[in-house]
């Protein structure tokens, strides 16, 4: 970035009868290092002696009094005095400085400027892509919720005989050789040793996948049970990951855990950076979509869902900074009292 690091002065500047007649005022030393820090904004603003913001904004007297470090009242006395001599004007652009670009080295300073609006103008541009690229990205996910909330109500309308007759379901999918989550195996007293040895199966429990979303998605909307739809899709979710030899040897639970994790560290997920704000429990355990997750296409930049204590440290610090806030607060009213 060019930026404007000097700016003219007159070796005779005292001698001008308006720098006498000012510093001849009772604060007429502090005005005159009002004026000068003014003539360094004006050439740091680049904006043919207008001082403002990205050629935008106008500084206002509070803004000067604070980049500065003068008073409010020895500010606008400063620049009361400067309009009475004619060397500053105020317009609805902010405040002019007179004849500032008559003293300075104007084709360098026109130079520098359109260097700056290239180089905005190639920002612009980039942004431009970064959001369309967004933007792609958020109808895809838009319509992956779409569908999964049309399974949502489908399958909301379980009645309670379907609830007792899901978890035979759920017990035969698990002796299925499809889907199978061994532990040790024991052997019986009539098995021969060409027989294949029988495994101890284990169901899904899931209370404890409810319960470990609730507590650790606390930036996602929460759910009121698993529907038939979510187990299914759970289900579904699960033989696609041990497929792909995905978290491999961890249980269910385990493995819904360690997803959950991966989605609340995720800044964009989670909406806390403001991007977008759509992703529900639903959406997670949709098979494509956990993938994407657990091969990290929504990390923060950095790193972020590699570390499950994440969580943990982040409450740990904030609890400490409300602390500190506090106490800071209970020393201010003392001070007052």
């Amino acid at each position: 970035m060019a930026d404007i690091t000097w700016i003219k002065l007159r070796i005779d500047m005292f001698d001008d009868e308006k720098i006498k007649l000012i510093q001849a005022l009772p604060d007429g030393d502090t005005i005159l290092v009002i004026w000068i820090r003014i003539l360094a904004l004006a050439g740091k603003c680049n904006a043919n002696g207008y001082l403002c913001i990205e050629d935008e904004f106008p500084y206002s007297d509070e803004m000067l009094a604070t980049i500065f470090n003068k008073s409010l009242p020895q500010v606008r006395l400063a620049l009361e005095t400067f309009s009475r001599f004619g060397m500053i004007e105020k317009t609805q652009k902010g405040i002019y400085i007179s004849n500032f670009t008559k003293h300075q080295n104007a084709d360098g300073m026109e130079r520098i400027r359109e260097q700056n609006r290239l180089r905005k103008q190639r920002q612009r541009e980039r942004q431009n892509q970064i959001k369309a690229q967004e933007q792609l990205l958020l109808s895809d996910m838009s319509r992956d919720v779409s569908r999964d909330s049309h399974e949502e109500i489908t399958g909301s309308h379980a009645t309670e005989i379907e609830e007792d007759k899901e978890k035979d379901i759920d017990n035969n999918i698990l002796n299925s050789s499809e889907f199978n989550i061994s532990q040790n195996p024991e052997k019986t007293d009539d098995q021969t040793p060409d027989q294949p040895e029988p495994q101890k199966r284990t169901s899904i429990d899931w209370k404890q996948i409810q319960s470990d979303y609730s507590a650790i998605c606390v930036d996602l909307p929460g759910i009121r049970g698993l529907t038939e739809g979510r187990k299914t899709k759970i289900r579904t979710l699960l033989k696609e990951f041990k497929a792909l030899k995905i978290m491999d040897g961890m249980t269910p639970e385990e493995i819904l855990n360690r997803l959950f994790r991966m989605v609340q560290d995720s800044d964009f997920l989670t909406g806390r950076n403001g991007k977008w704000a759509a992703c529900t429990f639903d959406w997670i355990i949709n098979k494509t979509n956990a993938i994407k997750i657990v091969e990290g296409n929504y990390k923060n930049k950095g790193g972020g869902n590699s570390d499950p204590d994440r969580n943990v440290r982040t409450e740990s610090q904030t609890n400490s900074r409300t602390a500190e806030n506090e106490a800071l607060e209970r020393f201010r009213r003392n001070k007052r009292l």
